[in-house]
């Protein structure tokens, strides 16, 4: 019975052990790659819904303008009840022709010739429920219908160059925040090997200084677990540092604050090969903000001509068809009255509205010009932006290439310090200054690194593409 309830409790145990083992498996953080984070922001982060909902909008507009090239149909039901029928009055005098009064006045004693009248006719019941369908198609707009058309495709290629730019500057953040929480990780894990080569000095000297050396003191014992503890506090710091990125970079993906995650390992980077004109032609061959302002600049044209169609006619055609019901059947709504047809094409000539025209024409020239102006500072700009990133990227590629042959150099000699440290033929700060070297000169090559990747992500973003495919 005892070792049946022992079976028993330990199937439960290993089951709970099992359970466990699965559940941390199970909340294992996932180790993304920059593709993996890029992928995640293009899916998550709201201000793509923005821009989607921009070129939606561009979208519908467009087609509102479109209707301008159909007919408007348009069907009309009124029921109404007055207070009374509706009459038609005359008074007054009735001029008879001559003839007429002629033989009038045969059998009078006087002559007649006009006649008092004092009628009040009928016209409609006081109940009338009338219908008509109604037909209207602009002829000719004087060429604003075709502007407004031509002002809302482009008002498309807007929207759709801002989602472009939405999505560079997502991949931006994104790429920003990876090589910014890499850098951190780097120096993270480049503070805890300096702590662990410090606390081995430390453990040496303490022995040294403890088996009576002649060459280490207590002072250099001292020395050494300063810098140890020095260290360890930076150690705190550059942990901080780490998980600060981190959290910089869940949110650029749209992840919740709850969720974690690892990095996968820093690849290395592709050195730049492009010439600087052929980065500032593409630059302004793909920049989505200047492609925006050449939109612009071309919807000044539209607009020039949207104005300038006040100078000519609105030409329209027009058609309906209508149908009275009324319980009189004479008056106005006799037999041929009550159902009919109607055609006819109308026109519209402003011949002078106080020079509003010429003001709309003179402003809209003016706002193509002030958009002309601006793309050729933007193109300036970007030219610039482009040379200084082009720059900076040469320089950082340098800079790393240097900073490796540093820190190659600063560790032999902080291996070959530690040997001799050991042989007791050099002094405990010389030590210290080798390890405190080696960690500077792979800090220096680690922030080379990062200044490269961030200057090829700003050269990215400027030129609207990635730079490798060029």
């Amino acid at each position: 019975m005892i070792q049946s309830a022992f079976k028993i409790v330990s199937v439960i145990l290993i089951s709970g052990i099992a359970c466990a083992l699965e559940a941390d498996t199970t909340a294992a953080p996932q180790k993304l790659t920059l593709e993996a984070c890029i992928q995640m922001a293009l899916e998550k982060h709201q201000a793509l819904q923005v821009s989607a909902a921009n070129v939606a909008m561009a979208e519908a507009m467009y087609r509102q303008a479109m209707s301008a090239y159909w007919p408007s149909i348009k069907a009309e039901v009124d029921a109404q009840r007055s207070d009374q029928d509706r009459t038609f009055s005359v008074q007054g005098q009735f001029e008879l022709p001559n003839d007429v009064a002629q033989l009038l006045q045969l059998g009078l004693a006087k002559p007649v010739g006009t006649i008092p009248l004092n009628m009040n006719v009928k016209l409609f019941d006081r109940d009338v429920i009338a219908s008509s369908l109604n037909l209207t198609y602009p002829l000719f707009t004087g060429l604003k219908r075709e502007a407004l058309v031509a002002q809302t495709e482009k008002a498309i290629q807007i929207a759709e160059q801002g989602q472009r730019k939405t999505n560079l500057e997502v991949v931006r953040d994104v790429k920003k925040y990876f090589y910014a929480a890499q850098f951190a990780q780097q120096m993270e894990q480049l503070t805890s090997d300096t702590l662990e080569r410090f606390q081995a000095l430390e453990d040496l000297t303490e022995r040294l200084f403890q088996n009576g050396s002649l060459k280490v003191k207590k002072t250099d014992y001292l020395r050494s677990k300063t810098t140890t503890a020095l260290t360890r506090t930076v150690l705190s710091e550059a942990r901080y540092a780490l998980e600060m990125a981190h959290e910089a970079l869940g949110n650029a993906m749209g992840q919740a604050w709850d969720e974690h995650f690892v990095l996968a390992e820093p690849s290395e980077t592709t050195p730049l090969n492009e010439s600087l004109q052929a980065l500032v032609e593409t630059a302004q061959s793909f920049n989505p903000e200047l492609q925006q302002l050449r939109l612009a600049v071309q919807i000044s044209d539209d607009q020039i001509t949207e104005a300038q169609s006040g100078y000519y006619p609105m030409i329209g055609f027009h058609a309906s068809a209508y149908n009275v019901q009324n319980d009189y059947k004479s008056g106005l709504t006799n037999k041929a009255n009550r159902d009919g047809w109607t055609i006819g094409i109308g026109m519209q000539w402003q011949l002078f509205d106080g020079f509003l025209t010429a003001g709309k024409v003179d402003q809209a020239k003016a706002q193509q010009r002030k958009l002309e102006s601006q793309q050729v500072l933007l193109d300036q700009a970007i030219a610039l932006q482009v040379k200084q990133q082009f720059l900076s990227i040469k320089t950082a590629n340098t800079q790393t290439k240097d900073s490796q042959n540093a820190a190659n150099f600063a560790s032999e000699n902080r291996k070959l310090h530690m040997r001799a440290y050991q042989d007791e033929l050099v002094e405990t700060k010389d030590v210290i200054e080798a390890q405190v070297v080696e960690t500077f000169a792979q800090g220096a090559h680690f922030r080379s690194q990062y200044a490269l990747e961030m200057g090829l992500l700003s050269l990215e973003y400027l030129i609207g593409q990635h730079v490798q495919p060029l």
